[in-house]
């Protein structure tokens, strides 16, 4: 049996703002790799409009998934918000886990 990636692709807004959409966007996802056995992709936009209300959600995130044993793999560009505000936070050690993967210029 081959195991189906769940991608979420996060993308616009994701602030204080929208932090209730996007955090059950990824319950969500969460519940479907949970019934289907499957890893979760967590894909953040390099045009994103994030503050520090994001890297707080995926640090939860990275938490349930281990909780619940579902594998979790975040994928941000190299550059743009994200990488910015994960910087300006001094939160990019905090995901140096294995869990983020960031990519240079490919989107995939």
């Amino acid at each position: 049996m081959t195991e189906k990636l769940k991608t979420l692709r996060l993308d616009g807004a994701l602030t204080i703002k929208t932090a209730a959409e996007t955090r059950e966007a990824m319950l969500a996802a969460f519940g479907e790799a949970k019934a289907s056995s499957s890893p979760v992709e967590i894909e953040i936009s390099e045009n994103c409009d994030c503050d520090l209300t994001l890297p707080q959600l995926l640090l939860s995130a990275q938490a349930t998934a281990a909780r619940d044993g579902i594998a979790l793999r975040i994928r941000a560009p190299h550059r743009g918000p994200f990488f910015t505000t994960l910087e300006r936070a001094g939160l990019s050690a905090a995901f140096d886990g294995g869990s983020l993967t960031i990519m240079n210029g490919d989107q995939r």
